[in-house]
């Protein structure tokens, strides 16, 4: 019945950027504004340099010289960035990222140097693109008038490919130093810098708190916690949040959108869609950031968003219902309401007369009619909030085209008169007569099915217009333009080229709409439908429409992709000779850390090639919950003084409670190679019996799997599987660093090559194990809320709602104060263990397919941007126990590209 066409986006439609909100660095008076030389870009000021700390004022001018190239150190395990601009506003210039070992090169050459052992031949890998070989923003799908022959005969190597000679020849000569490991335990090592205490001061000495600030806490990143009692919920549940004090657009831990269209994600109820505010997102924890800056990994906020109560229970009093309506009705005022709004209906009367006669009822008809917006307003929440209405909150029914698509009349007037009655109120709330305080104060009282409803009028009113066109005098119809198809499409190939789809001649083809025998893009399924009109509800569902429609528009895929679906996140498929994952699965985590894989939209991807799966298969991964505990409102209050970086406040710090920690990023042992990816099926009536992939039956019925990466490790295969669906947080960059680790923050290092693989009790020296994990979780669990409860509760919201918008208050913050204890009574965290997982990029994939393993979640620090001190103290916010140390890889590894 509906027809749609491709029309340009108005001028006036919507289209939002990621904003961020700088803070100043400056120490408030503390240290002196830096000066600027002809030979230091940032020295500090003379007065301060009187003998006592000449050694960091050395490291530090080491590392602000502007004239030290990159490519002067192509050689040297010194890597010096530095930033193009400032962008912070005064006082104080935003402090540069810079490789916080740069400036001690001088102690760790005072120690014998052991020799970097390097693979000359290469490793045949997935690499990033250069830079002149990334897509771009622009629509670029043009191409042939003619399809592209189908490739089915190129399906890539089978295997992962083999290891250099170089590498197996250095693996036979590898002598292991048997003095690192005693009865299991690997070695204890020891990273201490020399340059602390600094020049005229002694352990014994203390520091007072400006000179603490100026010598350890300066530019250290620190980390606040919040607990939001949840409205309408049962008392006892929150939201958790975590703020970085100095979050910016040049220091953060989170990935940036590649495109406008992957901001529909997230919505801001009232701001920007991407605030820096995780708390003003309609979806909890904020999507916006979900996904760090590094592949596999996760923000903080968002790690410690997954400990609060994710759907708490929240019952609805309401059973007003609406007038009904015919279909075709609702249509014309939906239509009369995208062409003219509220606005132009000065008269109150009319517009009294046309919600009430025709819509829903007026309590108050006789007495005292709701003339007033802010009662009708009270009322149409009281419509919305009846629980026969579809509840847009629940992932399995944000796919929208299934409702306004869907063949049946009687699904089709339900989501129309749902979608009308939230667009009246919609349009009455951002009415411009109402004050900004005034409209955020109401959207934070609005139950959070009814704010769902206007998540959904407002993606409809920016993405769909709807046209009537007369067939006769008596009859006529309706049809639908996407406003936003051409964004849409081009969001899509900026995706596929992102992942290095293997058939992007195919998708060209497709985009190009000039085959006339071909069907349109929009009409493939509904997860495309959804896709190009634009109307995408906020939530983790957007990737998988995406994907969906990127399957759908390549013929090649057949009918083995069509059972990929939001309801199974832990799934990937294999296509071609390439697999890609969901962010949402344990694989894709761990393999983000190969070289060249990327992050676009919540996929990861082009990851290794499996021949134990089809050339095209979808698979669901067997995973289990992490033995990490769950975070208290008592942990998430209490994790700034938990996580200060001087440690508990005092009148003296003393100089020997902290130590300066330096990694050896120079000892690089090159004996770690993924050698495939495995996958074992598993029979659903037996769980516990594991048959070969042989077997005729699995490969037609099995659909979860057990996933494992086998690694070639000096000279053997190791197979580590990947059982637990732990999360990996990727620290957030420090600035000034390194800085010194308060003495408590106790830790262990290790490097991933020497005794990782030996340590098996790591869990259960933290007290973690699936006993804990599951009282943990149960936590959560509260009694539902009673119907009188309810009831009561609504009323009084209804009252507030309608005042709200007249008279204006202050925002009255949430009590954040809690009575519940601790998580454990040993301390959330014991003992951090730092692995050094530098060297290629697969060092840092064994050390995440270890943490899977054993079912521990990490931070994931690139000592280029994070010292060991903040990323130890991350770990302990998060109540994690392991940090991973990286570089991000070796920058000879080569491309291993299969398209």
């Amino acid at each position: 019945m509906a027809i749609f066409s491709d029309r340009p986006a108005p001028a006036s439609s919507r289209r939002y950027s990621p904003q961020y909100d700088a803070h100043h660095l400056c120490d408030a008076g503390l240290v002196p504004p830096p000066k600027h030389s002809a030979h230091t870009a940032m020295d500090p000021d003379p007065r301060q340099r009187n003998g006592r700390v000449a050694g960091l004022d050395e490291a530090w001018r080491y590392q602000q010289q502007p004239n030290l190239q990159k490519h002067h150190y192509e050689h040297s395990p010194v890597h010096i960035s530095m930033p193009r601009n400032g962008v912070v506003p005064p006082p104080a210039p935003n402090p540069p990222r810079v490789r916080h070992d740069a400036g001690y090169e001088q102690a760790v050459r005072r120690s014998p140097q052991q020799r970097v052992v390097s693979n000359p031949a290469g490793v045949y890998r997935s690499g990033y693109p250069s830079p002149a070989s990334l897509p771009s923003h622009s629509r670029s799908y043009s191409g042939p008038g003619s399809r592209p022959s189908s490739s089915h005969a190129s399906d890539g190597p089978p295997l992962a490919p083999p290891p250099p000679l170089s590498f197996l020849s250095h693996v036979r000569n590898q002598r292991r130093r048997s003095s690192n490991t005693r009865d299991g335990q690997p070695k204890v090592l020891s990273r201490r810098s020399k340059l602390w205490p600094p020049e005229g001061y002694h352990k014994r000495d203390g520091l007072t708190l400006k000179e603490a600030e100026k010598l350890i806490t300066r530019g250290a990143s620190t980390f606040t916690g919040y607990a939001h009692n949840i409205k309408h919920a049962p008392e006892g549940h929150f939201r958790f949040f975590a703020v970085m004090d100095e979050e910016s657009g040049t220091r953060t831990d989170r990935a940036t959108f590649d495109h406008a269209s992957f901001e529909s994600i997230t919505l801001s109820m009232h701001g920007a869609p991407s605030s820096r505010f995780p708390w003003m997102s309609l979806e909890q924890p904020s999507m916006a950031f979900a996904f760090g800056k590094s592949p596999g990994t996760t923000t903080l906020t968002y790690y410690i968003g997954k400990s609060g109560s994710l759907q708490p229970p929240v019952a609805f009093g309401s059973k007003v219902k609406p007038r009904k309506m015919k279909l075709i009705n609702i249509l014309e005022r939906l239509r009369d309401l995208q062409m003219q709004g509220l606005q132009d209906e000065e008269n109150f009367v009319q517009t009294y007369h046309f919600l009430y006669e025709k819509l829903i009822e007026d309590p108050d008809r006789e007495d005292s009619p709701h003339y007033e917006r802010a009662l009708q307003i009270a009322d149409l929440i009281t419509v919305l909030s009846n629980p026969d209405w579809i509840d847009f909150s629940l992932p399995r029914y944000q796919v929208v085209a299934k409702f306004f698509d869907s063949h049946d009349e009687k699904i089709r007037r339900r989501f129309f008169h749902q979608l009308l009655l939230a667009t009246e109120l919609y349009l009455r709330i951002e009415a411009p007569v109402h004050e900004e305080r005034a409209k955020a104060l109401l959207l934070e009282q609005i139950p959070p099915k009814v704010a769902w409803d206007l998540a959904l009028a407002r993606r409809w009113l920016e993405h769909m217009s709807i046209e009537r066109m007369a067939l006769s005098e008596t009859q006529s119809t309706f049809s639908f333009t996407l406003m936003s198809k051409r964004q849409q499409k081009e969001a899509l190939w900026h995706f596929a080229q992102l992942l290095k789809w293997p058939n992007l001649g195919e998708l060209n083809y497709i985009l190009e709409e000039k085959d006339a025998y071909e069907k349109s893009i929009e009409d493939r399924s509904a997860d495309a439908l959804s896709w190009f009109t634009g109307v995408v509800l906020p939530g983790p569902t957007l990737p998988w429409l995406l994907m969906n429609t990127l399957i759908d528009c390549d013929r090649d895929t057949g009918d083995e992709l069509t059972t990929l679906t939001h309801i199974h996140p832990n799934s990937g498929f294999q296509y071609r000779a390439n697999t890609y994952w969901s962010t949402q699965c344990i694989v894709g985590k761990v393999l983000g850390a190969s070289r060249g894989v990327r992050q676009a939209a919540g996929w990861i991807g082009p990851c290794y090639y499996t021949p134990e799966l089809e050339r095209a298969q979808c698979v669901v991964v067997r995973q289990l919950e992490p033995l990490d505990r769950l975070l208290t409102s008592y942990d998430v209050n209490s994790m700034h003084e938990r996580t200060a970086p001087l440690g508990p406040d005092a009148d003296k710090y003393p100089v020997g409670d902290y130590d300066l920690i330096v990694p050896n990023t120079n000892v690089v042992e090159d004996i770690i190679r993924i050698q495939k990816l495995s996958f074992n099926p598993r029979i659903p009536n037996n769980p516990n019996r594991v048959v070969s992939q042989s077997c005729d039956e699995c490969r037609s019925g099995s659909k979860v799997f057990d996933a494992a990466i086998v690694f070639a490790f000096a000279e053997k295969s190791l197979p580590i599987r990947l059982r637990y669906n732990v999360d990996f947080v990727m620290a957030f960059p420090c600035a000034y660093g390194p800085h010194p680790l308060y003495h408590e923050y106790k830790h262990r290092i290790i490097r991933v090559d020497d005794g990782l693989a030996e340590l098996t009790n790591w869990p259960a020296r933290n007290g973690l194990s699936r006993t804990s994990a599951r009282a943990s979780r149960s936590r959560k669990v509260s009694p539902t809320v009673e119907g009188d409860d309810a009831n009561d509760r609504l009323l009084v919201s209804r009252a507030d709602m309608a005042l709200s918008l007249n008279q204006p208050e202050p925002r009255i913050g949430d009590d954040s104060s809690s009575t519940s204890t601790p998580s454990d009574e040993n301390g959330l965290v014991r003992e951090v263990l730092v692995i050094e997982a530098f060297g290629v990029s697969d060092n840092e994939v064994f050390a995440r397919a270890w943490c899977a393993q054993y079912g521990v979640g990490a931070v994931i620090a690139n000592v280029r941007e994070t010292c060991v001190a903040c990323a130890v103290r991350e770990a302990f916010a998060a109540g994690l126990t392991v940090t991973i140390l990286t570089e991000g890889g070796s920058e000879k590894e080569e491309d291993r590209v299969t398209m």
